[in-house]
């Protein structure tokens, strides 16, 4: 037997790797990012307490919106000790708006007469 008879079966050997490689790196760019539940996770802080045991702060973005966890976490356990809604910041009133507000402000305190 020569190479040349084993010549197609390596080509289509090569053919199916690069096929499945091109599949995963598709895959890989067009994957959701965090979990795929919707909620993402991010350390905040941790703070080791003895050798096993830490508490770790996290925060979650879910559905009702961003909220902190205080976990204490050892080999056998994670609880929850603490659980903060992190409000989403107001956002900052326009010039306009602000004028508005003093002018109502001014005009409710005019004595009327």
């Amino acid at each position: 037997m020569s190479f040349a008879s084993y010549a197609p079966a390596l080509g289509l050997l090569l053919i199916m790797g690069l096929l499945a490689w091109a599949l995963h790196w598709v895959k890989q760019r067009q994957a959701p990012k965090g979990s795929g539940q919707g909620a993402e996770l991010r350390l905040v802080s941790q703070l080791m307490l003895g050798p096993q045991q830490r508490v770790v702060v996290v925060e979650v973005d879910g559905p009702q919106g961003p909220v902190q966890l205080t976990l204490g976490v050892t080999p056998q356990h994670v609880r929850t000790l603490h659980t903060q809604p992190l409000g989403r910041p107001a956002p900052t009133p326009s010039y306009a708006a602000v004028a508005q507000a003093v002018r109502d402000g001014a005009a409710a305190q005019e004595p009327r007469g």
